[in-house]
């Protein structure tokens, strides 16, 4: 039994508990994620866009258990088919190191719809499986930086 408190289902409003059994565990997953396919294809691009950076936002910020992946991988499959979420290539991102040494800040979104979050990351291995960028691409700044650009935003 699985308590969800923070389940991706653009399709429903409240946070959900769900019970899955073993056997019928993935079947269910795949049934779901079509579910919830089935209304992402319904949406104007706008919409479909801002879905899949509450998407991104939610695979990012909340540890995932390996049971979800199937769910998790139809629906990157999904935003990846309309050209979204090009960077992130998998949902599964490994922690190999239990020391933060990162933080990243992402501000995503188009217009009035800006989302800003932050996670930290332990390596830079997990940063590239995130966000796709090579180590030579990712600018490292001092916190101290960071904090003062978003406060003159």
């Amino acid at each position: 039994m699985q308590a969800c408190h923070h389940f991706y289902d653009p399709t429903e409003a409240e946070p959900q508990f769900v019970v899955c059994f073993e056997q019928d565990e993935r079947h269910e997953h795949k049934k779901r994620a079509g579910k919830v396919i089935a209304h992402l294809k319904s949406l104007d691009v706008d919409v479909l866009a801002e879905q899949s950076v509450l998407f991104f936002k939610w695979i990012v910020l909340h540890r995932l258990s390996p049971e979800f992946q199937p769910y998790t991988e139809a629906l990157l499959g999904f935003f990846h088919s309309k050209g979204l979420l090009k960077g992130k290539k998998t949902v599964v991102n490994p922690v190999k190191q239990m020391k933060g040494r990162y933080l990243v800040v992402y501000t995503m979104g188009h217009g009035d719809k800006q989302h800003t979050f932050a996670r930290t990351y332990n390596s830079i291995r997990e940063i590239k499986t995130d966000t796709g960028k090579k180590p030579s691409q990712i600018k490292r700044q001092p916190t101290k930086n960071v904090i003062c650009e978003l406060l003159e935003k």
